[in-house]
Formats: C-alpha cells, structure tokens, sequence
C-alpha cells in the first residue's frame, strides 16, 4: 500500500469533526449577565434547562465525519472519482453546517451578545483541509492519467 498525503489529510478532517462534536461551539451572554452555552447537539440556557433544538448541528457534523471516513477508504483503492465526490460531498456539508450555525444564532440571540469558541473554527479548518485533499486528489490523479499516456502505442 502507497501512503499518499491526502488521506492523511482526511484522518485529520475525521479528528477535527470528532474534537468539534465534543466541544462547545457558542456562549450566548444575555444583557443581565447569564450565559447559556450552545454545542452542537443541545443548548444549555442560562436557567440550566437543556434542549436538544439544535441537535441538527451535531448531525450534520456526524454525517461530515461519515463521508470522510467513507473518503478515507476509498482512497486506498485509488477511486479518484468517488475521492473527489465525496470530499465535494463533506465539503457542502460543512459548508451546510455554517448556514445552519448562523440560522440558530439568528434565532436564539435577540439582543444578547455571541462569544465563538475555538470549536466553532474547527468545521472550518475540515473545510479547508477537505479543499486540499481535493487539490491533491486531482494532482495525483492527473500524474497517473499522464503518465500512462506517455507509455501507450500509437499508430
């Protein structure tokens, strides 16, 4: 077996998801002082009560961490289309989680104020890395196409 650097890139993508999961992503600090903490699959309101609301969020990073693990084996059978589907896959994904991030800000801040925590960049690090990976699946896939045009018998 090859190592090629791309899927190093996605056992990468997988540990940020995973770091993302378990962390919290949002404190919403209210006017008078309360802060209710928003993760990616319940919120936690300044009183203590817990609702699973958002959990729409965790889901959609659990589907992310799914077709990177899907991409991940699939690279060691040199499928590059299905490499290249998949990490356009994760990436829309990703990007899906950010829309969705925003809509429940929107929703849950009326006049209260958002600090972002370091887990809230991390789908975005997996974006980023996912992009890369592409960049270098197209790379290699490019070196092998080339490479056996150079050896093919012509006429």
């Amino acid at each position: 077996m090859k190592f090629r650097p791309y899927q190093l890139l996605f056992v990468l993508s997988l540990a940020l998801l995973v770091a993302a999961m378990a962390m919290p992503v949002v404190n919403i600090i209210e006017p008078d002082g309360a802060t209710a903490v928003v993760d990616n699959f319940s919120y936690i309101a300044a009183d203590g009560a817990m609702s699973r609301a958002v959990v729409a969020l965790g889901t959609v990073l659990v589907m992310a961490a799914a077709v990177n693990l899907f991409a991940l084996f699939v690279s060691l059978f040199s499928n590059f289309a299905l490499q290249k589907r998949s990490s356009i896959l994760s990436m829309l994904l990703l990007a899906g989680y950010y829309i969705l991030l925003l809509i429940y800000l929107l929703l849950l801040t009326e006049d209260a104020a958002v600090l972002m925590l370091p887990a809230m960049f991390l789908p975005l690090m997996t974006l980023v890395s996912n992009a890369v990976a592409f960049t270098l699946i197209r790379k290699q896939e490019a070196r092998i196409i080339a490479k056996a045009l150079g050896f093919r018998l012509r006429d």
